[in-house]
Formats: structure tokens, sequence, C-alpha cells
């Protein structure tokens, strides 16, 4: 039987290996790589502002070198950017997180598994993002770059990433806050 390996596939492994990962780290350090996560999306989006300010002037320059920006590199750049930028603040930002009441050892790991959910979200939907080419926030996933849509109609759960962002963006806040209310003493 030959193995087909699909987007879908793929999507589930990732989300898998990051639910596990959440599980080695622990609560805290969840909590860190989110908080990180939040922190490098706001620092590549002012990146690529920035960017764009002065791309006119950068790209008169390259053009001269013969050196041109595709959006597939651009898309590279970013997700480079962010990935450099969570770990980075992960290990050297100067994080530090710790909750009053720590509840049981079963609701420790509901939590665990919860904010593994909510990191997976916020990664997969960010990277995404970044490689379809659309805004962080707002609108759906019509205007993504064309090359990325024949994978669009393939993959449901990528189809789903990157139209319900806003969902994946928010729900990581939304568990940080339901954590810190259930710590509580």
């Amino acid at each position: 039987m030959p193995l087909s390996v699909s987007w879908d596939l793929f999507i589930a492994v990732f989300v898998a290996l990051v639910i596990a990962y959440s599980f080695i780290i622990g609560k805290h350090e969840c909590v860190k790589v989110i908080i990180a996560a939040y922190v490098a999306i706001v620092a590549v989006h002012g990146i690529e502002s920035l960017a764009i300010r002065y791309f006119p002037l950068v790209q008169s320059t390259l053009g001269t070198l013969q050196i041109h920006f595709t959006p597939m590199t651009i898309a590279l750049v970013k997700l480079i950017l962010f990935i450099v930028a969570v770990i980075l603040l992960t290990l050297r930002g100067g994080l530090a997180v710790s909750y009053e009441g720590e509840p049981g050892m079963v609701t420790n790991t509901l939590i665990t598994f919860v904010l593994g959910v909510a990191k997976a979200g916020l990664l997969l939907s960010t990277l995404v993002s970044y490689v379809a080419g659309v805004p962080l926030f707002g609108g759906g996933g019509a205007t993504a770059i064309p090359w990325i849509q024949p994978l669009l109609e393939q993959s449901i759960i990528l189809r789903i990433m990157l139209e319900q962002r806003d969902l994946w963006f928010a729900l990581p806040a939304l568990v940080l806050l339901g954590v810190d209310l259930l710590s509580k003493d």
C-alpha cells in the first residue's frame, strides 16, 4: 500500500509534535512560547511595515545588482524572522511565568493539552498566513497568492487554518485567561 503524504497529514503531525513538546516543557514554558509567539508576530509585522516603507529604495538598489524579490522570497524571510524571533524570545527574552495556586495533576494535564493545541494553532496559522501572503487579521483566504490556491483546495485543514486565522490568533489569549482563573486559589 503506497503512502500518500498530504498537507492534512503534515498538519496533523505538526500539531501532534507541538502538543507532545508542550507536555515535555510543561505548562509554564508553554505560556512563555505563546507570549513569545505573540511578540514575534508583532515584531515581524513591524519589520515588514518598515521594509514596505523603504522597499522602493531597497528594490532600486538591489535591482541594479539583478536581485529581485518574489512573493515566495518575502514569505521565506518572514518565516525565518518569525521562527528566529520565537526561539530567541523564548530562550533569551527574559520571560518568566509562574502561577500562584497550582491545580491538581489531572487539571494541569488538561491545561497543558489545551495550551499545546492553542500554541499549535497560533504557530500554524501564522506560518500558513505568511506562506499564503495574506494579512494576519481579517478577511478570508480568498486573496491568497495564486500558487497556494491548489493546496487550499486539496487540504481542508489548511483552508480552515487560513480562513479561521482570527480564531487561532485569539484562542491562546483566551486560554491564558482561563488558565489564570483556574490557577487562582
